[in-house]
């Protein structure tokens, strides 16, 4: 009798799923079980550097740091074995053919300015190998000790071919959060609580040189003001040395003060859940992303919705379709439907097997039955 092989089956449906992962062109950089991407810890001996460098893959991270006595932002460059803070203009991430992907035709990411079936370029929100993979996080241990509770990190404003979109998904199968978006003139804010590390979707709608203004601002517990600005580069699917001399044309937008951060963002939408560890000082605390509340102190979980004072969305800004879930859901949701298919046969056809079985006893049975009366 010929047995069904359980474990051979658990690996077909193992394969389906990964036939059904969404579309790189490059395997996704998958961590161990039980691992968590997102713990890192950031120590106060880092070194900061300024020398100029490509960056075409691995992790980093925006963030603040007290460098010579100054408030400002720096990239940590977590892209070798040893993690180094870099001056943002010194820095290049170049996103090649691996971040080139397809938009879904059903149109959930309309909002990020690229229509289904276009080509885009996408840091993602998960790592994926030969692309950067830029978050931001407020663990310096000097930042931590200095500020009071969180941040406003600010988009200032984007410069480049095409439109630059960076949302949040949560991973539940609701539907994107929308965080900066190029097309709206407006500064845009999130609250950031101290402590964390968060990753986004950012996406590049057409190839050429990018520069990103972002900045930060945030009060000790005595009420004064800390903030900086920087711009960062990137060279998408063009080579590195076309964004390394680029300059940003006019002045780069002032950073809103705290309090006018807090005071200009409109009704709060929920933030995503997103992975997240906590360790104390130094080390990830809440992934997520949250609106400015009325007061800076307050920990706030929603990333700014654009809104005018009548409580209508601003026209100006892209808002996700209603219904929507993630482009790594939506795939997500078909792989898991491809298993049951797989699952539902492997159930067909030991169902089938036991009733052929069964036949075959009965009929065996019939002509002992038959031979035994003859005699």
């Amino acid at each position: 009798m010929k047995r069904l092989n359980f474990k051979r089956a658990i690996t077909a449906v193992a394969g389906t799923l990964l036939l059904l992962t969404p579309l790189t062109s490059a395997p996704l950089a998958l961590a161990e079980p039980g691992d968590d991407p997102l713990k890192q810890t950031v120590n106060e001996d880092e070194a900061y550097s300024t020398d100029p460098v490509t960056i075409t893959q691995g992790h980093m991270d925006i963030g603040p740091r007290v460098i010579d006595g100054k408030f400002q932002l720096a990239v940590r460059d977590d892209s070798k074995e040893t993690p180094v803070w870099r001056d943002p203009s010194s820095v290049v991430l170049e996103l090649g053919q691996a971040a080139h992907l397809t938009v879904p035709e059903n149109g959930q990411y309309d909002f990020t300015g690229a229509k289904g079936g276009q080509k885009v370029y996408v840091v993602p929100q998960s790592q994926i190998a030969q692309v950067p993979w830029l978050g931001w996080n407020t663990q310096s241990p000097e930042v931590t000790k200095l500020l009071n509770r969180g941040v406003n990190l600010t988009f200032l404003g984007a410069q480049g071919p095409g439109n630059v979109n960076v949302y949040l998904e949560s991973g539940n199968f609701s539907k994107p959060v929308q965080l900066w978006d190029k097309r709206d003139p407006k500064p845009q804010s999130i609250w950031v609580d101290l402590n964390t590390h968060t990753h986004a979707n950012w996406v590049f709608t057409e190839p050429g040189v990018y520069q990103l203004a972002l900045g930060i601002a945030g009060t000790d517990t005595a009420g004064k003001v800390y903030q900086a600005s920087t711009v960062l580069k990137f060279a998408v699917g063009v080579p590195a040395d076309q964004a390394r001399n680029a300059k940003w044309e006019g002045e780069v937008p002032a950073v809103p003060a705290p309090s006018a951060a807090l005071a200009s963002s409109g009704s709060n939408q929920p933030a995503p859940q997103a992975e997240a560890s906590a360790e104390g000082n130094g080390t990830a605390g809440s992934n997520q992303a949250s609106a400015s509340a009325e007061k800076p102190a307050q920990p706030a979980a929603t990333p700014a919705a654009n809104q005018n004072p009548g409580g209508q969305a601003n026209p100006a800004q892209p808002q996700p379709s209603e219904g929507g879930s993630g482009l790594n859901w939506l795939l997500i949701g078909f792989a898991g439907a491809g298993a049951l298919v797989l699952i539902a046969g492997v159930l067909v056809y030991t169902s089938k097997s036991k009733s052929a079985r069964e036949a075959a006893k009965a009929e065996v049975e019939a002509e002992a039955g038959s031979g035994s009366a003859e005699k």
